[in-house]
């Protein structure tokens, strides 16, 4: 099925429901449809070709979803950039992917005139927002005004759809090329094991530019549900607030998302009972995360994941074995086949640490205008003609087939000749009561090759002696696991996605 029939095939047999609601408005998928279409028609008079690309750079809206859903329905490529993006990377990423086309917020003006500056072909622009009639460009209200119909386009599901920017931790962000079959094959897949329906109300407090923030919507309007779509979490009171008025059945998030959920008062003693699930990925759960959330959320089903972009998801966990299997990300979902491998390709038995290889049908065709960081990526597979994922995530498979996360492979720590994961160290100093978040990095050492430094932010109105962190850790890990250095600090450094940073 090609991505934008989500809505039309949702549209046909439910015009009438709620799709989405942001904010005040409420959008009926009937209505959304209508949109797409009229944006789709625009996009074709304009000249847009089977694979061009559209950027999206404005907050999760109304707009955005009819912008995604529009251009896969004139045939086009979405590359959703998080709105808080600045405009020297703005510029990259347009550049890098020569965009044709460009819908951005009159709020973000002048980064967008930054960095559509810096790019050899400038895209069409197509302003929202208040006075968006007055920019140089084309007024996205007016496109809606002029409805034009929906354009006749022949696709199939191996047609580029979207182009996803990985954070750029290091380096310069990397487009990662996904197919409609790709993010269909994962859409099917993870709608199958969360067991979701059009009785689902989704809550969307991720970016669309993450795979993550993506699948939710189009898994919701795969099966006809609802998504109450948020700018982020960063009125988390205000957010609590709105899942209980619309008595939201499923919520996506990171670690995060959860640090500060579980440092708001009183939530324990509120009604979540209509949340039927949560889901954790984009990072490893800090297993004492669990107990705490169980707290707040006792009737809901908790299912911890492990994906990445470049593949959108690999394992997930039975909501049933999160508390006996703490450490554990699951097992392959439907149409994945997973394995680790030492660095000289060999596969290696339950037990042993190696490099998690994907196979299957959701692996991206490769990174845009980077045949070399693709070769890296994708190696050949078992089969003449097929390639595999290359995750540079380190994992140990036990003997039940089970996964359980390690480290990344640039972030291992090696100290006094031992490899240290910092998510091990990250997981004991959780489990110290004044903590709200960790990040566990390794610092160059002339002696010891790389000293273990503990970054921590307290809880509000807290302290904590660093020699009660090193002792508790010595409580719990071998001596050489243990930080030689404590920092408390005010906040941690993080992904546009959210995500703590471990490298510079």
């Amino acid at each position: 099925m090609l991505l934008h029939e989500y809505l039309t095939a949702s549209a046909r047999s439910r015009p009438d429901k709620v799709a989405l609601v942001c904010g005040a408005v409420r959008s009926t998928y009937g209505e959304l449809a209508k949109a797409a279409s009229a944006f789709a028609g625009f996009l074709a008079e304009k000249g847009l070709k089977k694979g061009d690309r559209v950027a999206v750079y404005i907050d999760s809206s109304m707009q955005t979803v009819v912008s995604i859903f529009g251009a896969l329905e004139a045939g086009g490529c979405i590359v959703v950039i998080n709105p808080a993006t600045q405009a020297e990377r703005l510029g990259y990423i347009l550049q890098n992917c020569n965009a044709e086309f460009l819908v951005c917020s009159v709020e973000k003006r002048s980064q967008v005139q930054q960095g559509v500056a810096s790019c050899a072909v400038r895209p069409l622009t197509i302003w929202t927002g208040a006075g968006e009639e007055k920019e140089e460009g084309v007024s996205f209200g007016r496109i809606m005004e002029e409805g034009r119909g929906s354009p006749n386009v022949r696709l199939i599901d191996n047609d580029l759809a979207a182009i996803i920017y990985t954070s750029g931790s290091t380096g310069k962000p990397k487009g990662v090329t996904l197919l409609h079959r790709n993010l269909n094959t994962a859409v099917e897949s993870i709608a199958e094991y969360l067991e979701n329906s059009a009785e689902d109300v989704i809550l969307g407090v991720l970016p669309l530019s993450s795979s993550y923030g993506l699948l939710q919507v189009l898994v919701t309007f795969w099966t006809g549900g609802t998504v109450v779509l948020e700018k982020g979490f960063g009125y988390p009171y205000e957010i609590i607030k709105r899942m209980k008025e619309e008595k939201v059945t499923g919520l996506a998030g990171a670690p995060t998302i959860w640090a500060i959920i579980l440092r708001l008062e009183g939530l324990e003693k509120e009604d979540f009972s209509s949340l039927r699930y949560i889901t954790n990925a984009a990072a490893a759960m800090p297993a004492s995360f669990v107990p705490r959330l169980r707290k707040v959320f006792p009737t809901t089903k908790i299912f911890l994941m492990h994906g990445l972009t470049e593949c959108l998801r690999t394992t997930f966990l039975p909501p049933g074995e999160v508390e006996t299997r703490t450490t554990s990300v699951g097992t392959g979902m439907r149409n994945i086949e997973l394995w680790v491998e030492d660095a000289d390709g060999k596969r290696l038995p339950p037990g042993h640490v190696g490099e998690m290889i994907v196979r299957g049908s959701t692996l991206m065709a490769g990174y845009w205008n980077d045949p070399e960081g693709t070769a890296k990526a994708l190696i050949p597979g078992p089969l003449p003609w097929e390639r595999v994922l290359r995750t540079r995530d380190l994992f140990r498979m036990d003997e039940e087939g089970y996964f359980h996360f390690v480290a990344r492979s640039d972030e291992l720590i090696k100290s006094r000749g031992e490899k240290v994961s910092p998510i091990e160290v990250e997981d004991v100093i959780y489990t110290i009561e004044a903590v709200n978040e960790v990040r566990v990095i390794g610092v160059p050492d002339p002696i010891l090759g790389q000293a273990i430094r503990a970054e921590i932010v307290l809880k509000e109105g807290r302290e904590l002696p660093v020699q009660e962190v090193k002792a508790h850790c010595r409580r719990f890990l071998e001596d050489f696991k243990v930080p030689h250095s404590v920092e408390f600090v005010a906040s941690l450094p993080k992904t546009q996605g959210g995500k703590i940073k471990r490298t510079t």
